[in-house]
């Protein structure tokens, strides 16, 4: 008989039910948004040194893949005896670039349109470039930034959209106070 082939179409891919997406990503996209909304007050006295805003930026700030044990069976079988994996880390933001543009592109109903096309992926994006321009200003470091601040505004607003377009709650709403688990959830609810 012959092999079987697969195509390698829309449903090649692990994730592209819209419950399971939210299942992947909700934890994430919540955990950034808490972390986004704890540099409001430095945002207010415009202290682009606040630590809340630079750990959101921070390439080492944020374990996004825990080290694993790397043994066989409780063995270690590497010759230096060093079995203890390596921890990935990231910035939170790089961390919510991909997790929001992940979950928005879920909300795809018509395999046809292009990602681009949706407004899930509208609102990301739009929201993305006011916080790249956010991230190029922190970098700088200044103690006193009205300029970056007024940024901030305009990305909460954008935020509050792609939030309401994906089935969360908005940013007022006091769901953000808490911390978020940003593995793999039980359900598609928020918890």
């Amino acid at each position: 008989a012959d092999a079987a082939q697969a195509s390698g179409g829309a449903t090649a891919g692990r994730y592209t039910t819209i419950p399971i997406a939210k299942r992947r990503y909700y934890g994430r996209v919540q955990q950034a948004v808490h972390d986004f909304l704890l540099m409001g007050p430095a945002m207010v006295e415009q202290d682009m040194t606040a630590y809340s805003i630079q750990h959101f930026f921070d390439p080492q700030g944020v374990v996004v893949v825990p080290a694993k044990r790397k043994d066989v069976n409780g063995q270690c079988t590497k010759k230096d005896g060093d079995c203890k994996g390596k921890e990935i880390r990231d910035s939170r933001w790089n961390d919510m670039k991909a997790s929001m543009y992940l979950l928005a592109n879920a909300f795809r109903t018509d395999q046809q349109k292009p990602p681009d096309r949706l407004p899930t992926v509208k609102a990301a994006k739009a929201f993305f470039k006011q916080v790249d321009v956010m991230e190029k200003n922190v970098k700088k470091k200044k103690k006193k930034d009205a300029e970056t601040t007024a940024v901030y505004v305009e990305a909460l607003d954008i935020l509050d959209t792609y939030l309401d377009l994906v089935e969360l709650p908005p940013i007022d709403s006091g769901h953000y106070e808490q911390e978020f688990d940003t593995l793999v959830g039980e359900s598609a609810r928020i918890t």
